[in-house]
């Protein structure tokens, strides 16, 4: 095998590899249980099938954004991010307030665990929690750079298995689909904002904002801009086709579904109880690739990996967010994941405005003097 040949296979390795990270950080908040597109998505009936195809363009965008930022700028936290968008004065208060909002993310990650195996199982709600938080706090103590592999490989598994139930159900129930707009209008479903479009600009928000350390992460790591492109698109379009068959999936199966907590499992379940099964350790892969990155971020944000600080602080955010993870999954997801949304728009609006109308952060050349990192007053 010639070097051009073994470059053009590492550069696919590690395009698979970015973009199964990227979906792995969002993919347990964006949508794994379900809960999360009934209140951003499904509420709102049909309109939100045009929400779901307007995420897939957004998702790739900012992903590619967010990780060539990393690359840019040579970090691998989310703080020089935010000071080169917002400036340095608001870039540090959106700096505290991700860190507040990981810490919410991380609850609703845990609270979402332990209703997956409570609802299938049986299991006590506290023990399963525990177990998810374990999990997580373990495999940020470990080392984040031997997951980030693992990570990579078994998000993409994780959306293969969500397409392949979202697409039986679709097809399966297509009557359900048909009257769906109907059945929506007769049943009270918590909608994240007042519209279908805020919805959508909110959910994407609040998706990628808690992602951002992990994104500057990968950019930092990866020395070819074109990979780092190819890797936002590419784990873009995987999460927004996701998104898309299972807000489909579950109008098709709304009366049904629209009770439990975690939805998409009932979906599951109803297809055969052993795919429900399945899905159940599909979840919980969902929600760990979500928890540990988001773990590792708050963390590496005040130590450096792998040094005794760090693994204190990963100990105690772990606790402090377990026992936030208290509340009912269903009211965490009403409550943070809109107000995180909102408060993040800035962030979003932020880079829209610097990589398109002003041009200084994606140039077509890989020089990077448009990137000046605001100096410290």
């Amino acid at each position: 095998m010639d070097n051009s040949t073994k470059s053009k296979h590492n550069n696919l390795f590690n395009i698979i590899r970015y973009a199964g990270t990227y979906i792995g950080a969002v993919i347990g908040a964006g949508f794994a249980s379900g809960q999360e597109l009934l209140q951003f998505f499904v509420s709102y009936g049909y309109l939100g099938i045009i929400g779901a195809l307007l995420v897939t363009i957004l998702f790739a965008w900012y992903g590619s954004l967010f990780m060539e930022l990393g690359h840019k700028l040579k970090t691998s936290t989310h703080k020089p991010v935010f000071d080169y968008l917002c400036g340095e004065k608001l870039g540090k208060i959106f700096d505290w307030i991700l860190i507040f909002f990981l810490f919410g993310v991380l609850a609703v990650m845990i609270s979402g665990g332990g209703a997956t195996l409570n609802q299938h199982f049986g299991i006590n709600i506290f023990v399963g929690k525990i177990i998810i938080t374990v999990a997580t706090v373990g495999t940020v103590l470990l080392g984040f750079d031997s997951a980030l592999t693992a990570l990579g490989f078994l998000a993409p598994l994780i959306i293969i298995m969500t397409l392949a139930i979202s697409i039986g159900t679709i097809f399966t129930n297509f009557e359900g689909l048909l009257v769906a707009g109907q059945a929506v209008r007769n049943i009270e479903i918590i909608r994240a904002t007042p519209f279908w479009w805020s919805s959508t600009l909110i959910y994407v928000s609040y998706c990628v904002l808690p992602s951002v350390p992990a994104l500057a992460s990968i950019g930092n790591e990866e020395s070819d801009v074109s990979v780092i492109r190819k890797a936002g698109i590419v784990g873009g379009i995987a999460l927004g086709a996701g998104v898309l068959c299972m807000v489909l999936a579950l109008l098709s199966k709304i009366q049904d579904v629209a009770s439990f907590e975690v939805p998409f499992l009932e979906v599951a379940r109803q297809m055969h109880p052993i795919i429900g099964l399945i899905l159940l350790f599909v979840l919980l892969a969902a929600i760990y690739t979500t928890a540990v990155p988001i773990l590792y971020g708050f963390s590496i944000r005040f130590a450096q990996d792998g040094t005794p600080k760090f693994k204190v602080l990963s100990i105690i955010a772990g606790v402090i967010a377990f026992i936030a993870g208290m509340f009912p999954f269903s009211a965490l997801v009403s409550t943070i994941y809109p107000l995180l949304g909102y408060i993040g728009l800035i962030v979003m609006a932020s880079g829209f405005y610097k990589a398109i109308i002003k041009n200084t952060i994606l140039p077509v050349d890989s020089s990077f003097k448009e990137v000046k990192v605001p100096k410290p007053q």
